[in-house]
């Protein structure tokens, strides 16, 4: 988008913050977790060309995992996980853990689905709450100490995009069906910014936006994680998982 920033909309300038928690009045979050079961043939089609079936599967397993921890940390003792396909609630319990809550996916696209899963949280829990995909290599405290400041700070929404489209993190200071509420095409548009646009303009929200990051959808996103020397290794072990001479490009 061009021009000036529409008004209603706030580019997040997140910093290094204590533990995850906003400085303003917000009650402690809860954290939702979006997550496809880890199953071959079925997650990260993209990769599997670099990856192979066998390491799209580890990855995807390894990047639940690390999610998890991340949201722990963040949101000790409000953890949730959507999963889909529905019948995989077994599968994703052996790979979170017992602490987590953990139910399946439900709605019509990807606003029903969201919809029906972030009312489920907000019926447990009166804070804020930050909805994550896993598929950032590296999901960083300050990714959630940038939205919950930006929530305390007065936004109704927060949005994390990647950089090739798509949200990787979505912030809600309390329950907004009318976010949801706004059009299926709107929600799979490659620009976050639209997304942005429309709740401002159709919604009538204050939106804030964090920093896009690279997510793990592309051969060429492997590469370039490989050389954030800040990857965490079980990610890197993954992300080699056979000969790595494509990587560097031979």
């Amino acid at each position: 988008m061009t021009g000036a920033k529409p008004e209603g909309l706030t580019i997040s300038r997140s910093a290094s913050v204590n533990d995850g928690r906003a400085a303003g009045s917000l009650d402690r979050p809860a954290v939702l977790i979006m997550a496809r079961a880890p199953r071959r043939g079925e997650v990260l089609r993209a990769l599997e060309p670099i990856l192979g079936v066998e390491g799209c599967i580890a990855l995807q397993s390894t990047l639940i995992a690390q999610t998890i921890q991340w949201a722990q940390a963040i949101a000790p003792g409000a953890v949730h996980v959507a999963h889909d396909p529905p019948d995989a609630g077994r599968d994703l319990r052996l790979l979170i853990g017992a602490s987590a809550a953990l139910f399946p996916q439900n709605g019509d696209g990807i606003a029903g689905r969201l919809a029906d899963a972030a009312a489920r949280v907000f019926a447990r829990n009166s804070g804020p709450l930050l909805i994550v995909w896993p598929d950032l290599p590296r999901l960083r405290p300050e990714h959630a100490a940038g939205a919950l400041d930006d929530l305390g700070a007065g936004c109704d929404v927060v949005l994390g995009p990647a950089i090739d489209g798509g949200l990787y993190l979505i912030g809600l200071r309390r329950p907004l069906p009318k976010l949801f509420a706004l059009p299926e095409q709107v929600w799979r548009s490659p620009d976050v910014m639209a997304i942005g646009v429309a709740a401002v303009r159709d919604a009538d929200l204050q939106i804030g936006i964090l920093r896009a990051e690279r997510a793990l959808h592309r051969p060429a996103d492997v590469r370039a994680a490989l050389v954030d020397p800040l990857l965490p290794e079980a990610v890197r072990r993954v992300l080699r998982w056979r000969d790595g001479s494509w990587a560097a490009g031979r």
